[in-house]
């Protein structure tokens, strides 16, 4: 009986849901899409990694691979980190990558969405709750959602070219 309950406990810990970090191939993935918003000019996009406490090594670790510009298709991505405590720094961002605890955090979206950046996350229950505009997953293929209410309110849009490689909801 003991061995089947720890059995169990260990495939029950193996099947629940764990946050993907951001990865590079993720990065490239936001900036192809970066390309599609309306409005944009020239090919530098200014990405504000925006993290807590418990995703500060992530953020590091994405900010190191964007050090002297991540091409990304027509775009290429510099990455400025932004503590979840201080959001001063998304002025000027054109996109807000939402790491940790931040993905789902009113006032971050909100500052994003002030501060007229894109925000988006690789947790998919941010852009599905509304906390984002866009959700991003690049493996095992490459999926993206956008929160349409979401994108008016931060006055997002994109080209319509770019409707056809997305979900909308």
């Amino acid at each position: 009986m003991r061995k089947l309950l720890l059995a169990a406990l260990a495939g029950a810990a193996i099947a629940a849901p764990v946050s993907a970090e951001t990865t590079t191939r993720d990065l490239e993935v936001i900036g192809r899409a970066l390309s599609f918003v309306d409005g944009a000019s020239g090919s530098d996009r200014t990405v504000a990694i925006v993290y807590d406490a418990g995703s500060e090594a992530e953020a590091q670790a994405l900010a190191s691979s964007m050090s002297g510009g991540l091409s990304a298709g027509r775009v290429t991505l510099n990455g400025r980190l932004v503590s979840s405590s201080d959001l001063s720094g998304l002025s000027g961002a054109d996109a807000a990558v939402l790491l940790g605890g931040t993905a789902g955090d009113a006032a971050v979206a909100s500052a994003a969405n002030s501060a007229g950046a894109m925000s988006v996350s690789t947790d998919m229950g941010c852009v599905q709750s509304g906390g984002c505009v866009m959700g991003v997953q690049s493996a095992p293929s490459v999926r993206i959602v956008v929160n349409r209410a979401n994108a008016s309110s931060a006055s997002v849009s994109f080209a319509a070219a770019f409707a056809m490689m997305i979900e909308e909801i």
